[in-house]
């Protein structure tokens, strides 16, 4: 991932300007391109969410969403989520254009290019606008790291790497083996 343009963008800018298909975020106004996701990538966000989306659906808790989908947290920082989960008693902040405000819960499955931009930046933003629950799946390393927001604050809750299990907070009984979040990638 890499800034395009430090120009003054916004979110009305983007849907203006850039074709509907377009993969782009903005953090603090400035443009960033999105490259394509890998396959090892793809197939941790598709067994995550089925996994993350049958828990919610069987206990009625909300929605889950995939990438691309735009979170706008304010009109000079928006993104898109490899996974985010949407509780009932947020549903008000869900349009078709996307959600205006903090999901519940937020997922990213780092890739090789998105390194600093998942462990540094967007878990700062994330932390700044709010999301209770942060993922981050690294195949990289191999690793799960479950952060909660506590006053303000992420606090490690759950991680794991070599063997174990990765826990919610957020959404109790939730959980991801390192065996489900890793074995397809062999």
């Amino acid at each position: 991932m890499k800034t395009v343009s430090t120009e003054h963008w916004t979110y009305a800018d983007m849907k203006a300007k850039l074709p509907a298909e377009s993969r782009y975020e903005l953090r603090n106004y400035n443009l960033i391109d999105m490259p394509s996701p890998k396959r090892i990538h793809q197939r941790i966000v598709k067994e995550f969410t089925k996994k993350l989306d049958n828990f919610v659906n069987q206990r009625q808790l909300g929605e889950v969403f995939v990438s691309p989908f735009d979170v706008i947290f304010e009109k000079g920082n928006v993104c898109q989520p490899d996974i985010f989960f949407l509780s009932i008693a947020k549903s008000d902040i869900s349009t078709e254009e996307g959600i205006f405000g903090a999901p519940d819960l937020v997922v990213e499955v780092v890739s090789k290019g998105s390194v600093v931009r998942d462990y540094v930046e967007k878990q700062n933003d994330y932390q700044l606008f709010g999301v209770s629950e942060y993922w981050i799946i690294d195949p990289l390393n191999e690793t799960i790291i479950v952060y909660a927001l506590s006053e303000g604050k992420y606090q490690v809750f759950s991680a794991v790497e070599e063997a174990g299990i990765a826990h919610s907070k957020l959404l109790e009984g939730f959980h991801l083996t390192f065996e489900e979040a890793f074995q397809i990638t062999q």
